[in-house]
């Protein structure tokens, strides 16, 4: 079964991991085992994340509001007034800051992981082991299309794959039947529509399956609206 990588991509989210491990670490002191000092410089570091993230934060509102200050002073009204106070950026806290510190979490992540005492659960609880991804079962399985653009007569689609050979993509002019248009092993990809009538715009959908094996695979895509010329 593949597992996501544990660590998330957006800073927001991994916050959000940094402070529920820092929240429980003493939990699993025993267990693991810790000692006390290694629990107390692992909460050290999320302290250091922590502190750094919302310092570049209240800073960069700051920032905003510093601008809107400087444009007040140049051009707002009452001209001649009194200004408002200047923002002032924050003092940053009395945090151990070191370099390096997700790096640091990292090597903290591994030693835990190979502690005797560690468990799935407890990984789970803290948050330092990817989910389960869970293929969905080929009945469930639709396309989706992330963008669709047309250029004249070409039209470009890129969507997930989801490890299936093919997409066999099907237009259909307004009022119109579907037929298939394409067969899209990779994606971005394109291919060309030709209205009806040339040299006229056509206004039609189209709309994707999967094939595997030469079988279709789940269930059609929703309609999407397209305008060829």
């Amino acid at each position: 079964m593949a597992v996501k990588f544990w660590w998330p991509t957006s800073m927001p989210a991994q916050l959000v991991l940094v402070q529920n491990f820092k929240a429980k670490i003493g939990n699993y002191a025993s267990a693991l085992p810790l000692t006390a000092a290694q629990v107390t410089a692992a909460v050290e570091l999320c302290d250091a994340f922590v502190g750094s993230f919302n310092a570049a934060e209240q800073c960069r509102q700051t920032m905003i509001a510093m601008t809107k200050w400087r444009d007040d002073i140049f051009s707002a009204e009452p001209v001649g007034a009194p200004s408002p106070a200047a923002p002032v950026f924050p003092v940053v806290g009395a945090v151990t800051y070191t370099l390096g510190s997700v790096t640091q979490f990292f090597k903290l992540r591994d030693l835990i992981v190979a502690s005797p005492g560690y468990s799935q659960a407890m990984g789970e609880d803290l948050g330092i082991v990817g989910a389960q991804v869970i293929p969905p079962s080929p009945d469930q399985m639709t396309p989706q299309f992330k963008s669709v653009s047309v250029n004249g007569a070409t039209v470009n689609v890129s969507g997930s794959m989801q490890g299936m050979d093919a997409m066999r993509v099907e237009y259909a002019p307004n009022g119109g039947s579907f037929r298939t248009v394409a067969f899209l092993t990779n994606t971005p990809g394109g291919f060309t529509l030709s209205p009806e009538k040339p040299n006229q715009p056509e206004t039609g959908q189209i709309r994707a399956v999967y094939i595997k094996r030469n079988s279709e695979v789940g269930n059609f895509s929703a309609n999407y609206p397209v305008t060829v010329a």
